[in-house]
């Protein structure tokens, strides 16, 4: 996913707030995604030398980079929506990408169980779908916001089920393959 279809995503959601005034928060926005991404990257790269489990400690470290991602997104624009929130809400939209990311993480525990270059395989696997991870709920999370300011609603008002009802909406309205493809395609692994 190019960083242009970050910036779009957090520009409409700008647009939804009417906080026009400010040029630079849609920037701001979109670097918070790709700072939280490649820390999840990063922290990928490293639990794919776990052999056979790494993927999953993965999946479980980028949830960590989500809620914060989505915590950091609401600061930045004044929104203060409860830690349960943002955690059962960055846990379902994560939920809902995995289905995207399973043939990964079976190739990277076969990798993993081989030694030597066999975890090289699985650190560079691991890391790029923590990393496609984090940047499609990025994604998610913008265009889920915009939706729901743009349809008049007060996200503060809102309970954990109606947040999900809407995050699988927005799911359902985006060709996912495409952006975490996307997202896949603009990882870069890290060199040695």
């Amino acid at each position: 996913m190019s960083d242009r279809h970050i910036l779009h995503a957090a520009e409409k959601l700008v647009h939804a707030l009417n906080k026009t005034l400010d040029e630079n928060l849609p920037a701001e926005i979109a670097e918070i995604v790709k700072i939280h991404s490649a820390g999840a990257a990063a922290a990928g790269v490293a639990a794919g030398w776990i052999p056979g489990a790494g993927g999953l400690a993965a999946v479980g470290i980028s949830a960590g980079f989500i809620w914060s991602m989505y915590g950091r997104i609401n600061a930045k624009i004044g929104l203060p929506l409860t830690e349960n929130v943002v955690k059962s809400l960055g846990t379902g939209i994560a939920t809902n990408l995995a289905a995207y990311f399973v043939g990964g993480l079976i190739t990277s525990t076969v990798f993993s169980l081989l030694p030597g270059i066999g975890s090289v395989g699985a650190s560079v696997v691991v890391g790029g779908t923590s990393y496609a991870l984090t940047l499609a709920s990025g994604y998610v999370y913008l265009k889920l916001l915009a939706n729901i300011f743009l349809s008049g609603n007060d996200p503060t008002r809102m309970d954990v089920d109606s947040f999900k009802r809407a995050a699988e909406n927005v799911v359902a309205s985006e060709n996912m393959k495409t952006v975490i493809d996307d997202a896949k395609s603009s990882y870069t692994p890290p060199k040695k």
